[in-house]
C-alpha cells in the first residue's frame, strides 16, 4: 500500500501542478484580482525612504495589546480604519524573480499535499468505491480553501474575486488530481479466507 501511496502522491502532485499552471496561464484565473498601482515608480521610491524589510505591514497601524484595552484608543483606531484607506502591504525580499526556483518549490508543495491526501484516502476500507475516494480527495482540497483563503477574505478583507477564484482553482486542481489518487490508492476486496489488512 505504501508504494501505491507514493505513486499517487507523485502523479497527483504533477496533476495539481499542471492544473495550477493551466488555471493561471490558460484560464487566467486570478488575473483580474491583481491590479497595478497608479504611478508605481513614484510609489516604490517613496517606500525606499522607509527602509522596510521583508514582511507584512498594516495601515493604519494595529494598536498594541496594551492599547487595545483602552476604549478611546480603539474607538479612534476604528474611525481611522473606517475612513480609509486601510489595508496590508507585502514587502518581498530584494533580488531577481527566479522562476525555476519558485516552480520547483511549488511542485514540491504539490507533491506533499497529494501524498498526504493519498495517505488519508488509503485509510478507507475496501468497500469504499472509486467515486467516494475521488470525492474525499476533492473535499481535502476544499478544506484548505475554507481553512485559509476564506479566512483571509473574512479577516484581511482579501477581494471577493481573489477568494472566489482561489476556490475555483482548488476545485479544478483536486478534481483532476483526485481521479489519479482515487484510482491508484485502493484496497483489494476481502475474501472469506483473507484476514483484514493492518491499518496504515
Amino acid at each position: 500500500m505504501w508504494l501505491r501511496i507514493l505513486l499517487a502522491g507523485i502523479v497527483g502532485g504533477i496533476l495539481i501542478f499542471i492544473m495550477g499552471a493551466t488555471n493561471h496561464m490558460a484560464f487566467h484565473l486570478l488575473d483580474r484580482t491583481f491590479k497595478n498601482l497608479p504611478e508605481p515608480d513614484t510609489f516604490s521610491e517613496q517606500l525606499k525612504t522607509r527602509d522596510l524589510n521583508h514582511g507584512f505591514f498594516l495601515f493604519p497601524g494595529m494598536p498594541t495589546a496594551e492599547e487595545q484595552k483602552d476604549e478611546a484608543t480603539m474607538a479612534a483606531w476604528n474611525d481611522r480604519y473606517a475612513a480609509g484607506p486601510s489595508g496590508m502591504l507585502l514587502i518581498v525580499h530584494r533580488g531577481p524573480l527566479l522562476m525555476g526556483e519558485l516552480m520547483g518549490k511549488e511542485l514540491a508543495s504539490n507533491f506533499i499535499a497529494a501524498l498526504l491526501a493519498a495517505w488519508i484516502i488509503s485509510l478507507a476500507g475496501s468497500d469504499v468505491g472509486f467515486f467516494r475516494r475521488w470525492l474525499a480527495a476533492v473535499v481535502i482540497g476544499l478544506i484548505g480553501w475554507f481553512s485559509f483563503i476564506a479566512s483571509y477574505g473574512i479577516w484581511y478583507r482579501f477581494p471577493h474575486d481573489f477568494v472566489h477564484d482561489e476556490a475555483l482553482c482548488a476545485l479544478l486542481e483536486w478534481s483532476v488530481a483526485g481521479i489519479a489518487i482515487a484510482a491508484i490508492v485502493h484496497r483489494p476486496p476481502l475474501t472469506a479466507t483473507q484476514p483484514a489488512p493492518a491499518s496504515v
